[in-house]
């Protein structure tokens, strides 16, 4: 059985640490799923990928990152498992690993004083802090503290390294550390030191002063002074306070001199301190969740629930945004209720995207975001509790035509608050793209297109222009375009012109079917527990379709819906609720059935498969011989919607031959799979110091030496050669030479573990044939012909 590896299609998940920002604020880091983003601030693109391992039975979950504190131009990337990677970011190389042996919680470096980490030891589930003072391949950790009283969260240290401040789990003991004499100190909440009891979200250690910054639940910010002398136990506390929800995270300026806050109101807040004057940046979109200071003091990183990333200058102005796919970040928000869907005209999928009442615009090519597109018009608005619902608008259902000329967007205006559901606001409307301006614009609004009940799906005629939706009503409606008349100066526009019903039923799933034996295109429809086929009439591509009932394709239980209808080679794949039924479309004989619970499908448009994911199972089954190929995995419970686009690599798994399927996981992103035999990550190259005759594919100098032996395999050796010949192998080698020549010391091992042998397997064999051959070619000597010439240029 070929086996499929799983891997993330397109910028994974930026949101879940707190982004990192070099020492020169050059590059910007974020942890992603697995591996490390490397972001150039200028132009806001993606330098590289670090830390990923293609192979994910081996691959690590990441928990932190920090400069490192030896040498500014390396990353140490910290690992779950206790491995600490040292890699050359600019150059994407792995310098070294430190392991440590022990689960790794958090890690920091502090210039000229070390890299600081927390560790937990799983057999008896305690909590340490080390110190590593040489960040090298052989170092042992100093430990600071043995016991630690629980599990440190919100962890921050001042500048020189004298003092770290973590929080307990729940939020109700400061702990500082001093790290010069190795004393801890608990700060219980009291009514004494925060007026009343309140839960600390996040604090943050001012860098060069006797300061702590506390964000509570409250929205209040309590700023600690004197808690070192203070002749009394309590520390002087002054409180900031502008946010009504709570303080998700804060971060002082490399100096100190400013104090940044943000939280649920989507709001970044710029404290001058010691003033208590607010600045502030609103309409962020989403909530910010952490935000950090470049050393040079001229912008601020902070990232979003939904999964963007944004760098905004001290002037309070964004400079560049950068987001992979936008995750849905309110609690009511159905996750991905629009689907999966291919805009051809512009190579991009059409997706929700995290901020309610927007469409998401991604490359089909790497998955970066394009673009989002406003549909309702209405800004996100944070309530004013925690414990309310928001009311928002979100779009629900989403067509695309055939030819890409048209988009079509059903929004619902929704709150778990709102118990009566006639009560919500519902609009369908239909969006032409101009070609002009490659934008999309309104051309119909529709309100309630099915009275007061909802509209559960729509889909385009592949045919013709032309649009079915069903509802809840218990309709099928038939929409078509009403095209422009000067005369009267009707403007064109969309209109419901016909409607079905079936014994009072609701309706739900589409599809249109075309038979082998006639040229009609058939709609399928089912209503609740049934399936009906309807016979256009008509059959002209220029006039409006008129549909009459044909047959029923009939399950015995009703409180078994059909979800989703599928058909290709005169069948139809009907899905209910707890089982997959397999119908013939010629005679309306019944196939076969599977016990599947399908929770999302997708039809290859190039292939006769059909993906369906069926719990922890996904299945490729195959239209045209009856085929089924299963895959097991626990991720697939999980996935919300996938669908089919163009391949650019065939795979020889056979399902997967003519498309690539991509599936969605709620806060994850977008996934994909790859062949086993696929290595992605050739590039990342480890160097350990000395070269590792068992490993010597994945070094510099062997990959240096395998494209010189490429080039004198032995059917060139055994041919003749001429001295123009030998002249193309001499400046290939010269090219070799340059780039060994052009690597970083610090990057190669020792010299004398690969001198004389890479000038052996550099050197071209020479045979008693080739002898001759030289010979003979105008007297020219062996002299004249070395292969290892040291200038780069060729010899005039």
């Amino acid at each position: 059985m070929k086996k499929l590896n799983i891997r993330q299609f397109g910028i994974g998940t930026l949101m879940k640490y707190a982004p990192l920002i070099s020492s020169d604020s050059k590059y910007v880091f974020t942890i992603g799923d697995g591996c490390i983003y490397v972001w150039i601030v200028k132009t806001g693109e993606c330098l590289r990928l670090i830390n990923n391992n293609s192979n994910s039975s081996d691959q690590q979950t990441i928990i932190g990152m920090t400069i490192n504190p030896n040498n500014r131009l390396q990353l140490c990337v910290g690992e779950q498992n206790g491995n600490i990677n040292v890699w050359d970011y600019e150059d994407g190389i792995l310098i070294h690993t430190i392991k440590l042996e022990m689960e790794l919680i958090h890690l920091h470096s502090i210039a000229n004083n070390g890299l600081y980490v927390f560790l937990k030891n799983l057999n008896k589930n305690v909590y340490s802090l080390n110190r590593i003072e040489s960040v090298r391949h052989n170092c042992t950790p100093i430990n600071l503290f043995d016991k630690l009283p629980c599990q440190p969260t919100s962890i921050s240290y001042n500048q020189k390294g004298e003092y770290c401040v973590f929080v307990n789990v729940d939020g109700t003991i400061i702990y500082l550390l001093n790290l010069l004499n190795n004393q801890l100190k608990p700060y219980p909440i009291t009514k004494q030191n925060l007026s009343f009891h309140e839960k600390i979200i996040c604090s943050q250690i001012h860098p060069t002063e006797e300061c702590i910054a506390l964000g509570t639940q409250s929205g209040r910010i309590a700023l600690w002074y004197n808690y070192l002398n203070s002749t009394t136990k309590e520390p002087t506390i002054s409180y900031l306070h502008w946010h009504s929800l709570p303080v998700l995270c804060l971060g002082f300026s490399f100096d100190g001199s400013y104090l940044l806050s943000g939280g649920h109101e989507c709001v970044l807040v710029k404290w001058l301190y010691r003033k208590s004057e607010p600045t502030f940046l609103p309409r962020l979109g989403a909530p910010i969740i952490h935000v950090n200071a470049s050393n040079d003091q001229t912008f601020y990183a902070c990232t979003h629930s939904d999964n963007t990333l944004h760098l905004i200058g001290s002037n309070l102005s964004i400079q560049q945004t950068i987001g992979g796919i936008n995750h849905m970040f309110l609690p009511q928000q159905a996750s991905l209720p629009a689907g999966i869907h291919v805009f051809s005209r512009q190579q991009a999928l059409v997706m929700n995207s995290g901020k309610p009442g927007y469409l998401q615009f991604l490359s089909i090519d790497n998955g970066k975001l394009l673009y989002n597109l406003d549909i309702v018009g209405e800004n996100y608005v944070s309530p004013n509790e925690m414990t309310e619902q928001c009311l928002f608008t979100d779009i629900k259902r989403l067509a695309i035509d055939p030819t890409d000329t048209w988009l079509v967007t059903f929004e619902e205006c929704s709150s778990n608050a709102n118990t009566d559901d006639h009560q919500n606001e519902r609009k369908l409307r239909f969006w032409k793209f101009n070609l002009n301006n490659n934008q999309f614009e309104l051309n119909t609004t529709i309100t309630y297109p099915h009275g007061q009940e909802t509209l559960n799906q729509m889909l385009f005629h592949p045919n013709k222009l032309e649009l079915a939706t069903t509802g809840n009503d218990g309709f099928l409606k038939v929409w078509t375009l009403v095209q422009e008349n000067p005369i009267t100066k009707r403007v064109s526009h969309w209109r419901c012109l016909s409607g079905y019903t079936h014994r009072s039923y609701s309706s739900s799933a589409l599809c249109y079917y075309k038979l082998s034996s006639s040229s009609n295109i058939n709609l399928c429809c089912s209503f609740e527990h049934l399936v009906t086929v309807w016979i256009d009439t008509i059959n002209d591509l220029n006039e409006e379709s008129r549909y009459e009932y044909s047959r029923c394709f009939a399950h015995f239980d009703r409180k078994n819906p059909v979800e989703y209808i599928q058909s290709d080679s005169d069948q139809i794949l009907v899905c209910h609720k707890t089982l997959v039924n397999l119908w013939n479309c010629l005679n309306g004989q019944f196939i076969k059935s599977f016990s599947w619970h399908v929770h999302a499908i997708a039809k290859d448009p190039r292939s006769s498969f059909i993906a369906l994911f069926d719990k922890s199972f996904l299945h490729f089954y195959s239209f045209s011989d009856g085929k089924c190929h299963s895959r097991k995995s626990s991720l697939f419970r999980r996935v919300a919607s996938c669908a089919y686009i163009p391949n650019d690599k065939s795979s020889s798994f056979v399902p997967l031959q003519h498309s690539r399927l991509i599936f969605y996981i709620q806060q994850e992103g977008l996934k994909t799979f790859i062949d086993d035999d696929e290595d992605d990550n050739k590039s990342l190259i480890p160097i350990n110091g000395k070269l590792d005759e068992t490993d010597n594919e994945k070094t510099i100098l062997s990959n240096l030496i395998r494209q010189s032996q490429n080039d004198f395999d032995e059917n060139s050796i055994n041919k003749s050669k001429s001295f123009d010949d030998l002249t193309k192998l001499n400046k290939r080698i010269n090219n070799l030479n340059q780039q060994l020549l052009s690597t970083p010391a610090y990057l190669l091992p020792s010299i004398d573990n690969y001198c004389i042998d890479s000038l052996k397997r550099m050197l071209l064999p020479i045979d008693n044939q080739y002898e001759k051959n030289i010979h003979l070619n105008e007297n020219v000597s062996m002299d004249n012909l070395s292969t290892m010439s040291v200038d780069s240029e060729e010899d005039s």
